[in-house]
């Protein structure tokens, strides 16, 4: 798990069972690949057919604003977008935006973008305004991307692309990106970033850790189901991307408490999904020592043992959380997935059937009856599970998968 999203190698790394049961590496690398499994609406087909451009994820505030309009409007799941069309994600928000192709923007807080009339071999265009976009494809020759400074062609599979007042900033994660000015043009590869700026032609530039850059693309999964917990705001922040304002809140909780155990459950979290298994499961052992009559850390802990193949313990972790917190639909909803991993299907249903008694309103506790409902071949009801679970949190992996 060197790599916390986008990989290849990362896609692979599922846990044993019956496939359904991710490892959070997995679950990050998936991100928001998907065909929607809603239809799209009259009014937005009507302009154009088909639309360039569609939102299949939309967190926090974000908005629209058509082609010869001046009026922008809220952004919901599914809307369409037709050449002309910009859309705005403002602070603490993002949204994923699927191409023709299929292909994923996820457009980070405070980014715009316009949507163009795409070219050949449906090869999707647009204007980077501000802000950032991480994009991710299986099919060449699938973006091109207009900014102030260059115009990056995609050739490949995952890159990301940032605008500054000054420079525009480019890092590919694989595949190939031509950046080109009318000062001149680079390729670029695995791994390699370059930058932009007026007048001159794109140049190399070296990242250290260029997969930092793309934190607040990745999905977090909810720990902390009490809402009136201090840290509660930081688990939301993470919920829309916000990584660097959730680590300052958590880092402040500690550094008044250091035993917090809500704060070093969501440490943990954070840590996991970021690529460092290990320290994850180090962070997590200190937040079950810190309380170990919570149900929190141990359903970080969970994530952290299953991340490092050790689902026996992730269970065991799960279990004692049940037993110290029997009203809590997390932890419940965790058991659903890791006695699934074990094949008890009779086991996982029943724990999902709980998970949902306790909150059916959370899209983790939706998820999993979906998941138990499709073990006994209930189709229907397992995809209307699912639909609802996307419409709880758009940003989850698992229920589109």
């Amino acid at each position: 798990m060197s790599r916390a999203c986008g990989t290849s190698d990362a896609r692979d790394r599922t846990a044993r069972g019956t496939g359904w049961v991710l490892s959070l590496a997995a679950t990050a690398a998936l991100g928001l690949a998907a065909n929607s499994v809603f239809a799209q609406t009259a009014s937005s087909t009507s302009r154009c057919d088909p639309a360039p451009a569609k939102a299949v994820s939309v967190q926090g505030s974000v908005e629209a604003r058509h082609a010869g309009e001046s009026q922008w409007r809220p952004v919901q799941l599914n809307d369409t977008f037709c050449a002309g069309d910009s859309i705005r994600v403002q602070e603490r928000s993002r949204a994923d935006i699927t191409l023709l192709d299929q292909s994923v923007l996820r457009l980070n807080a405070n980014s715009t973008i316009t949507v163009e009339a795409p070219k050949e071999r449906r090869t999707g265009v647009i204007d980077l305004l501000r802000g950032a976009v991480h994009f991710f494809s299986r099919g060449p020759n699938s973006l091109e991307v207009n900014t102030p400074f260059t115009v990056a062609g995609v050739r490949g599979t995952e890159f990301l692309i940032s605008l500054e007042p000054q420079r525009t900033l480019l890092t590919v994660f694989e595949g190939t990106v031509v950046a080109q000015n009318a000062a001149g043009s680079l390729t670029l590869a695995d791994g390699q970033s370059a930058m932009a700026e007026a007048g001159k032609a794109p140049v190399p530039r070296t990242v250290v850790r260029p997969r930092d850059a793309v934190h607040w693309a990745l999905y977090y999964p909810p720990v902390i189901q009490d809402r009136q917990a201090p840290t509660y705001r930081a688990q939301t922040l993470l919920a829309v991307g916000a990584v660097d304002e959730a680590r300052s809140d958590i880092q402040r909780a500690l550094q008044t408490a250091p035993d917090n155990a809500d704060a070093l459950s969501l440490q943990s979290i954070m840590t996991l999904v970021q690529g460092e298994k290990d320290r994850a499961l180090e962070i997590a052992q200190a937040a079950v020592g810190a309380a170990p009559n919570s149900a929190t850390p141990l359903i970080a802990r969970s994530y952290a043992e299953q991340a490092n193949f050790d689902l026996t313990s992730a269970r065991s972790s799960v279990q004692r959380a049940v037993e110290l917190d029997p009203r809590n639909a997390l932890a419940w909803a965790r058991l659903a997935e890791l006695h699934s991993s074990f094949g008890e299907l009779d086991k996982s249903n029943a724990a999902a059937q709980r998970a949902v008694e306790l909150e059916p309103n959370l899209s983790r506790t939706q998820t999993v009856l979906g998941f138990a409902q499709l073990t006994s071949v209930n189709t229907r009801q397992a995809r209307q599970s699912f639909e609802k679970a996307i419409t709880l949190d758009q940003a989850d992996p698992l229920p589109r998968l």
